[in-house]
């Protein structure tokens, strides 16, 4: 935790002294902030029985409090100044109520209830997503194509009526110590067509001892919960597809496998610019081959979600990475594979998509 308050401090430039800080066994109470005794407090029962992001936004809560009395001077508790301290340091809103001695409930963005409009809009999804498992390729097609029509549509509805929109995170966890290629290419499908922010971070596994990379989306509930399903979707269909390949090929595995996860993403991620330019009437550009899609426009346009982004990581940084070699046959392989797949809807869990579905209403 002492390295956590130095990298917050760190991350959005707050002068803070370290404070003391104690893993306490209360099980009534998730932190706390003692002025006359300078300490953190931090229930061990929140580490064990949450997520570390839970548990730092626990943190931060108390920090905020440790910016009321060693910044502003004041011994205020949940006010306005405890309010401005939360802004500091990027507190998530649920995670600034005050609730005495009463555990903070976790609040997960796929629970929540939101507007029946925008509800109804992800039913619609979910109901195309499952006729795009049909097996009449035409039938699939026109699905997948009138979810991505839907999903656009309410995406330009919002920014033109200046619409107030809730904006949440998603972490993806594999608990590895980095983010593959494939899965950086899954990302940038997300930002060219799902309308959500993605930001490369890492988080610490009390458990493990360890800190791992994670991949987290960023954007109003319904584009976050919709790019989490995508991602994972094609995370389990790579797998599935590869399977197929190497039955066809009556070969075993072989590290050839990363080649044709890069074609099946490239493959898919083409079939979505072709779509998005039959819908927009546009036409590769000559600077980059491909269009700037309306998702692209959009993020750039989203001045909210840039602030949302902001608050988050407030030090954000741009890097760029080079390739690894590529087997040139394989990767057409998964190319073609990826260029006939069609995005749809998971009916069980044990269908590879960890129970993410677009919506908890329904079970057909």
């Amino acid at each position: 935790m002492v390295r956590e308050h130095e990298a917050i401090c760190w991350g959005y430039r707050v002068d803070l002294t370290r404070p003391m800080i104690e893993i306490s066994k209360s099980r009534k109470e998730w932190g706390a902030w003692d002025p006359a005794c300078r300490t953190i407090r931090i229930s061990a029962a929140l580490i064990t029985g949450h997520s570390w992001d839970a548990t730092l936004n626990v943190f931060k809560h108390e920090m905020a409090h440790q910016i009321v009395t060693d910044i502003f001077g004041a011994a205020e508790g949940h006010g306005p100044l405890f309010e401005r301290a939360c802004a500091m340091i990027g507190v998530p809103e649920a995670y600034r109520g005050a609730r005495g001695d009463a555990p903070r409930r976790i609040g997960d963005f796929r629970d929540e209830r939101i507007d029946s409009e925008n509800m109804r809009m992800l039913d619609k999804v979910r109901k195309l997503l499952s006729l795009a498992r049909s097996g009449n390729e035409n039938e699939a097609f026109l699905a997948m194509q009138k979810a991505n029509e839907l999903i656009e549509k309410y995406n330009i509805d919002r920014i033109e009526q200046d619409r107030a929109a809730k904006f949440v995170y998603a972490i993806i966890h594999h608990k590895k110590k980095r983010v593959e290629n494939y899965q950086r290419r899954i990302c940038l499908i997300l930002q060219d067509h799902f309308f959500v922010s993605v930001v490369y971070s890492s988080l610490y596994d009390a458990t493990a001892c360890q800190t791992y990379r994670t991949i987290e989306l960023l954007g109003t509930v319904e584009n976050v919960r919709i790019a989490e399903y995508v991602y994972y979707f094609l995370m389990n269909q790579m797998e599935v597809l590869w399977k197929v390949h190497q039955r066809k090929r009556s070969a075993p595995a072989s590290r050839n496998k990363r080649s044709y996860r890069l074609g099946v993403v490239k493959g898919f991620h083409e079939r979505l610019d072709r779509q998005a330019m039959e819908r927009s009437g546009q036409y590769p550009s000559a600077e980059t081959g491909s269009p700037r899609t309306l998702s692209a426009l959009i993020l750039a346009e989203d001045k909210a979600l840039s602030e949302f982004t902001k608050m988050r990581f407030p030090r954000l940084s741009r890097c760029r990475r080079t390739g690894g070699n590529i087997d040139f046959t394989m990767f057409q392989a998964g190319r073609k594979d990826g260029e006939q797949l069609n995005l749809h809807k998971g009916i069980q869990h044990k269908d590879g998509f960890k129970g993410r579905l677009l919506t908890g209403s329904s079970s057909d």
